[in-house]
């Protein structure tokens, strides 16, 4: 047998990895124009592909917009967490096709040849037309954090973490939607912004483009005197990578990015939904989760792989993914996303009927009664558009509820440890310690967090007190220039210190609150910095790059 590659339309990285065959889930979303991706089980290209390229017209290209380099570091770390590197060897084989008259059923009739094929995962096709976010259900600024009960006892009972000096310090954010408001007075002062090079496209409305401003806001809001308080407030930065911009529409790029910009212990939230395929009258658009969708299945669970947490709204569509409909999708086993559906606001934390809901889905957050930044329908102070708040509700609202307990989280456990809890203890952490949902037998979308109970278990689990606080956190680690340390000043004696590994002491300060060590011109390499308060030491060990 002739053994055929790529090589003639794009060069394939020379590997091979585990063959999971997902064929037989093609299917078009419906008023839309599509993208044909394939997922080949190896570098070699499989008997009859040659015959599809002269057919169809072929013309292939990286569907994965992450480097080799990157795609490399995350494989090692892969390797290190799970044992096995295949998750992100499929990001190397999958691709992006482009044919001659790419009509949705040209597309559609070469996406099931393909899957004839013995060497093909899977197909998949992609929308071009924007997918409606899971955004609201239909139906001098004041201070409004009291009318933010989903943070107190009412909800996951963050004022418990604000208590302790815990906010979520230290921890990266990246938010894959269409776009936020960087103007608007609860999120002009704090560290958000829009990727770098990604531009959103001025065709994506205001109603899509508020719902990132809305989503910022229950996570970073700016914790002032006026407006909305942000639960995790003092996350070291929220960074949006847009579907829609003004090169295109392109869900795969903006996760593909968003991945390749994180780290481990870094929080990815996927805002976006995608259509299913079960038949339900009373939600024709079917939503489900994003990651029902191949291509980004395989992203997400070669980022939860390498340890980095990706929280995921399960969608408005109503939809049971415990139905033979998606019997595939559950098949493929779990990505290892935290996936979040919508509970109701009253206490009893039922499932809201427009849940997708199942198995599958782990926690719940509020889908209702989240007063947050953006649109303007509770409230536009002055008609500025800068000052507008807004109730907000579905997948939409629960997911940054629940994505803003991981945070603080990881930022506790990371302060005590120097580690970073994986994206599955995580999930075992917030069910385990969660509130449990009020009849379930109306469908399954797990716990809401208890902030509490969740600190509470850390603490038991490493042996500290009960009232410990971190004395100070360190980030970013690694730093090139400015290591920004918080301290939880507790006498006017607490002092830093920075050291080699050799011992030998280069730099001594007294701290107060929040300060900043200068490291531009230490050596590359890996340095410990000591901050002590009285009898009380603690140590982080930094990397300088």
């Amino acid at each position: 047998m002739k053994k055929t590659t790529l090589l003639a339309v794009l060069l394939f990285a020379p590997l091979t990895f585990f063959a999971q065959n997902r064929k037989g889930n093609l299917h078009l979303q419906p008023n839309s124009q599509h993208e044909l991706y394939v997922a080949f089980n190896s570098s070699d290209m499989p008997k009859g592909y040659d015959g599809l390229v002269k057919t169809y017209g072929i013309a292939a290209e990286p569907g994965i917009d992450i480097s080799a380099e990157k795609l490399d570091a995350m494989e090692a770390l892969a390797l290190k967490n799970t044992g096995n590197g295949a998750s992100v060897n499929r990001l190397r084989n999958i691709y992006k096709l482009s044919i001659t008259d790419p009509t949705n059923e040209r597309l559609l009739s070469l996406g099931r040849e393909l899957e004839k094929l013995d060497g093909v995962a899977y197909c998949s096709l992609a929308s071009l037309t924007p997918v409606k976010p899971p955004l609201d259900i239909e139906p001098v600024t004041p201070l409004y954090e009291n009318q933010q009960t989903y943070i107190g006892t009412a909800g996951v009972k963050m004022d418990y973490a604000w208590n302790l000096g815990l906010n979520g310090q230290g921890i990266n954010i990246r938010d894959v939607e269409y776009g936020f408001n960087p103007n608007h007075e609860d999120l002009n002062e704090v560290s958000v912004g829009f990727a770098q090079g990604m531009v959103v496209s001025n065709d994506a409305s205001t109603n899509y483009t508020e719902h990132g401003t809305a989503v910022l806001g229950v996570l970073v809001g700016d914790k002032g005197n006026y407006g909305i308080s942000g639960m995790a407030y003092g996350a070291n930065e929220a960074v949006l990578f847009p579907e829609w911009t003004t090169v295109s529409y392109n869900r795969t790029r903006a996760i593909s990015r968003s991945i390749a910009a994180s780290a481990p212990g870094d929080v990815i939230l996927f805002e976006l939904q995608v259509g299913g395929t079960e038949t339900d009258p009373e939600y024709p658009d079917n939503y489900v989760a994003g990651e029902y969708d191949n291509v980004v299945w395989d992203l997400t669970r070669a980022a939860t792989d390498t340890g980095i947490i990706i929280v995921a709204a399960a969608g408005n569509g109503g939809q049971n993914l415990d139905a033979p409909d998606y019997a595939e999708y559950m098949d493929r086993g779990n990505s290892g996303a935290i996936m979040v559906g919508a509970g109701n606001s009253t206490g009893t934390r039922r499932r809201l009927n427009f849940s997708t809901y199942g198995a599958r889905v782990d926690v719940q957050g509020w889908g209702q009664g989240v007063l947050t930044s953006g649109y303007g329908d509770y409230v536009t102070i002055d008609n500025d558009f800068n000052q507008q708040y807004t109730m907000f509700s579905g997948t939409s609202s629960a997911t940054p509820i629940v994505a803003s307990c991981v945070v603080v989280l990881q930022s506790y456990y990371h302060s005590l440890t120097d580690t970073y809890f994986s994206p599955a203890e995580m999930r075992d952490l917030l069910i385990s310690t969660g509130q449990a949902q009020g009849s379930a037998s109306t469908g399954h979308i797990g716990p809401l967090p208890n902030m509490q109970a969740a600190i509470v278990a850390i603490q038991n689990l490493l042996g500290v007190s009960g009232n410990t606080k971190a004395l100070f956190t360190a980030y970013p680690n690694p730093v090139q220039d400015k290591l920004t340390l918080n301290a939880e000043v507790v006498s006017a004696k607490l002092t830093a210190e920075v050291y080699t590994t050799m011992g030998q002491k280069v730099y001594s300060s007294t701290l107060n609150g929040m300060s900043q060590i200068d490291f531009s011109a230490f050596a590359a390499g890996v340095y410990i910095v000591k901050v002590t308060d009285g009898d009380k030491v603690t140590t982080r060990r930094i990397v300088k790059n």
